[in-house]
């Protein structure tokens, strides 16, 4: 039986999207989420989740890309200047060449991070990372680095479902995978986002038979109270999404 799971990132980021991300685990609609330790809502995004019984079902979104980081070593370097932490594209584009020392106060800045959830009292599941950082090679093999360090399990794997990607991301992708895979650290078999899965189920739905599926969702509350998934630019409808309710029933 393929095990399904759907993932809601950015748990921490603001207060409507802790609500959304609550919300959806007690209509079932979720069965994952995770948490970015660095966050302004991060305290209450904890709370909400012990309240609500799913603090066992929480790892742990790293990120160098938005608000402040918790080590202050790494504001030296211009890269990860908070003046600079909305340039996400310039980030993920320096991150391939990262220095010696830029990696050792990515290290520092990661394990911070994971520590503080940690300590909070919640056993990370996986990690997966803020704008996908962790499928850049150089922060790939510090994030790998970091599973062995605190003994968590697994990884997020790269987008192994958007069939629309020029030839050279897929083979990268893949990769990549294949490196996280002989370590034995993949999170799931497929990635990818709501529409991504719901295509290839419709399409080919035997592929997914006897693997783990994970969906990415980004939820939060449209300007009428729905919940929505936010996908690059676009919004869709999650909170009454029938195929994705189609897709949770297929594989409960």
């Amino acid at each position: 039986m393929t095990r399904l799971i759907v993932n809601a990132d950015d748990f921490g980021l603001s207060s409507l999207i802790n609500c959304a991300i609550t919300e959806l685990f007690n209509k079932g609609l979720i069965n994952s989420t995770t948490i970015m330790a660095n966050m302004p809502c991060f305290d209450e995004a904890v709370e909400m989740a012990f309240n609500n019984n799913f603090d066992n079902k929480i790892g742990i979104h790293l990120t160098l890309s938005q608000d402040l980081p918790l080590t202050t070593n790494i504001q030296s370097i211009y890269l990860f200047n908070p003046a600079n932490h909305n340039h996400s594209e310039n980030i993920r584009k320096h991150l391939f060449f990262i220095t010696k020392n830029e990696k050792k106060l990515v290290f520092n800045e990661f394990a911070t991070q994971i520590e503080k959830v940690k300590k909070i009292g919640i056993k990370i599941t996986h990690i997966d990372s803020h704008h996908h950082i962790h499928e850049i090679w150089p922060i790939t093999r510090i994030v790998i680095d970091l599973l062995k360090k605190y003994n968590i399990a697994s990884m997020r794997i790269l987008n192994n479902l958007n069939r629309s990607s020029r030839l050279y991301k897929t083979i990268y992708r893949n990769i990549i995978n294949k490196q996280i895979r002989i370590k034995g650290l993949e999170f799931t078999d497929f990635f990818g986002n709501q529409l991504e899965a719901i295509s290839q189920f419709k399409i080919a739905p035997s592929v997914f038979e006897d693997k783990k599926l994970e969906i990415m969702v980004h939820p939060d509350y449209n300007n009428k109270g729905i919940i929505i998934d936010k996908i690059k630019s676009r919004e869709y409808n999650l909170e009454y999404s029938d195929d994705l309710r189609r897709l949770i029933a297929s594989y409960s």
